[in-house]
């Protein structure tokens, strides 16, 4: 049924200190059928390209705690990431949300995985935008 699908409503800021450790990536999903004889069937899923956020740097012992806290309380929910190099000016963060410059509506794509090291801890997360 269109239009039976209600928007994400986020009251929650990712903290701008783990916004930085996150890589971005853009994705447009499609179904791909291919047969015996290389043909393919494509479509599209989307008209516009998503964005998903990886983890990509280990993070110190406070860094950590506040990030598990974080996943803990927001698993499931979507919250505010703010893309720090696209925010105006760069790398300003608003903890309100109210500045849509930088902004994207995620949720936690994927389970929660860490691997501890001697002076970091490596967090396998990654985020998914959502509308």
């Amino acid at each position: 049924m269109p239009g039976n699908i209600t928007h994400a409503t986020p009251t929650a800021v990712m903290p701008a200190r783990l916004a930085r450790a996150f890589q971005e990536s853009l994705r447009l999903e499609a179904n791909l059928n291919m047969y015996p004889d290389g043909s393919s069937d494509r479509l599209a899923l989307a008209q516009n390209v998503r964005h998903y956020f990886a983890m990509t740097e280990g993070l110190t012992a406070s860094d950590w705690v506040t990030l598990k806290n974080f996943f803990l309380q927001w698993q499931g929910k979507a919250f505010y990431f703010y893309n720090l190099r696209e925010t105006v000016p760069p790398f300003t963060w608003d903890p309100t949300g109210a500045n849509p410059v930088g902004r994207y509506t995620v949720v936690f794509d994927g389970s929660w995985s860490d691997t501890y090291q001697a002076a970091r801890t490596a967090v396998t997360l990654a985020l998914r935008e959502v509308i």
